[in-house]
């Protein structure tokens, strides 16, 4: 029986469990009509009746393309200053506050910012590429710089320096800290696509876009609400446990 309870699958299943007792108790505290807080039975039918619309599949097909067209570029330039950075503490020490506020700043004035300088369309592209650099930044530098200095010593007969390093000893032992960033960066990068997609009141094509046109066309159904931003957790956890599986395969053998 403590086996069985220890067991990894058994204990989400327990949170799952506990996780819908506290939403449907919190429902019968705060809201018993299931109006302003529906309950999961209400939000699961409304989000049934969602999943069978052809449009909330084209506007999640739009969303996704946008958040990962701004997580590439993002991915591309942490990459890139990862390479210069990776081996020169003092550029490193010059960056760090710049990451650090990158991370810090507040979302939704970025998110006025590039509706300013761009369509209100590519606005969430370039604000997922702002927020999610420095996470996979510090990801990239934090694992090529925390690799055993023996280690390199003992292969750079056989690699030497440069590229050929990076590709072949420091990206590869890098890759649990890699993961790590992109499945933090990947999750916040939807939320941040959505909510400026909110924010903007960019009304084409975007789940965020069907979030915000539930709330104005009625207001008082927020169960259509809870369902599209169902749909954008459901999304995620599918993404993350294939990227979680792969990230602890490499943890293993890397002895990361």
């Amino acid at each position: 029986m403590k086996k069985f309870i220890s067991n990894k699958y058994v204990l989400i299943v327990i949170g799952i469990i506990l996780l819908f007792g506290l939403w449907f108790l919190a429902t019968l505290i705060f809201d018993k009509n299931s109006m302003i807080f529906p309950s999961p039975i209400v939000t699961f039918g409304a989000l049934w009746k969602l999943l069978g619309i052809g449009y909330t599949y084209q506007c999640l097909a739009f969303s996704v393309l946008k958040m990962l067209i701004g997580f590439g570029l993002g991915f591309i330039l942490a990459f890139i200053i990862a390479l210069i950075v990776r081996d020169d503490e003092r550029l490193y020490l010059v960056l760090s506050p710049m990451m650090t506020a990158m991370k810090s700043i507040p979302t939704a004035a970025v998110v006025f910012l590039f509706v300013v300088l761009v369509d209100a369309e590519y606005a969430p592209c370039f604000l997922v590429m702002i927020l999610s650099l420095p996470i996979l930044y510090e990801s990239l530098v934090n694992g090529m710089r925390n690799i055993d200095p023996q280690i390199i010593d003992a292969v750079k007969i056989d690699c030497g320096k440069g590229i050929r390093k990076v590709m072949r000893i420091q990206l590869p032992l890098a890759m649990p800290y890699l993961l790590v960033g992109i499945i933090s960066s990947f999750s916040l990068s939807f939320k941040i696509e959505i909510m400026s997609e909110i924010v903007t009141g960019y009304t084409r094509n975007g789940l965020g876009s069907l979030i915000k046109a539930a709330q104005v066309n009625d207001p008082t159904n927020m169960a259509v609400i809870f369902a599209y931003s169902l749909i954008a957790i459901l999304l995620m956890i599918i993404v993350s446990i294939p990227a979680t599986y792969l990230r602890n395969k490499i943890a293993v053998k890397t002895g990361n």
